[in-house]
């Protein structure tokens, strides 16, 4: 049986009306009749009779009723459990740049619940300069950090992204100094990456055209063949077709790169839920 079985025994035991009960469940009567059909099947018995006077229950039927308001009364005992449970957990505060959040966020908190999910997790976005200081005044727990930012307290680094610039694709590099700049909001270590990278080979600084809040929009603006843009990672969501990842370089030829953090306060080593979390996020970046 299943359990919304359970609920139509007792209701349809008050109302004595296949009518009624209905109206009360928001079912069809074709759909009640069909529920009340597979129970008398599955147990092979009569549970009730329709005349015009109404329902009348057999006695296989009280028996299923009375077992009805024991299962409801189990039922709402669990829920009430894990309610209460899930009302209880302890509250992470954990701050995420835009990049991170698109990239590495669904998959690592689907692990997460997958394996533990004892905390109640609060995302809070913003960019790398910003969390720190977030970090620092007990605003989040723990941040993701993108780029080698100074902080006292414990921090691990996860992995290493390089930075790509995102153009048409087909387009040839001597072509890119000509193109306009699609700005997402670039912390200011990162804009220096970029300055310095653009000087290097074109002298001056890029002229900017577009500013967009997030680096998503900027790809779906190259594809549309309005610019280019700059990339920390290869995992972004790009038509091969209409758009090409350039690696870039310094000057002897070293890849351009930046460090992810994850650094988090004195506070969270004193709770056994979310350093579970800490360790969870070391794994899943096999850090050492």
């Amino acid at each position: 049986m299943k359990d919304i079985d359970w609920k139509i025994l007792m209701v349809l035991y008050e109302k004595r009306s296949m009518t009624k009960a209905a109206e009360v469940l928001y079912m069809t009567q074709s759909a009640l009749t069909k529920r009340i059909k597979a129970m008398e099947t599955e147990w092979n018995i009569e549970i009730v009779r329709r005349s015009s006077q109404g329902v009348t229950f057999t006695e296989d039927g009280h028996y299923l009723v009375k077992k009805a308001s024991i299962m409801l009364d189990f039922m709402k005992e669990i829920e009430e459990h894990f309610a209460e449970k899930k009302a209880s957990r302890e509250f992470l505060r954990l701050g995420v740049p835009n990049s991170f959040a698109r990239l590495h966020m669904p998959k690592l908190l689907k692990e997460y619940k997958e394996r533990y999910d004892r905390l109640q997790i609060s995302t809070v976005p913003n960019s790398s300069d910003l969390l720190i200081g977030q970090l620092m005044d007990g605003t989040v727990d723990i941040s993701i950090i993108c780029g080698d930012f100074p902080y006292p307290g414990e921090k691990v680094c996860l992995f290493e992204e390089a930075l790509y610039i995102a153009v048409p694709e087909g387009m040839k590099e001597k072509d890119i100094a000509q193109q306009p700049l699609i700005k997402s909001y670039l912390n200011p270590m990162v804009a220096m990456l970029v300055n310095q990278w653009w000087k290097e080979h074109y002298g001056g600084l890029p002229h900017e055209t577009y500013r967009v809040p997030h680096s998503d929009i900027a790809i779906e603006m190259v594809e549309n063949g309005l610019g280019i843009t700059f990339l920390f990672g290869e995992k972004w969501r790009v038509h091969p077709e209409q758009v090409q990842l350039i690696p870039l370089y310094t000057q002897d030829g070293s890849p351009i790169t930046r460090k992810v953090w994850m650094m988090y306060s004195e506070k969270c080593c004193r709770s056994q839920n979310i350093m579970d979390f800490i360790s969870l996020v070391e794994e899943y970046y096999h850090v050492n």
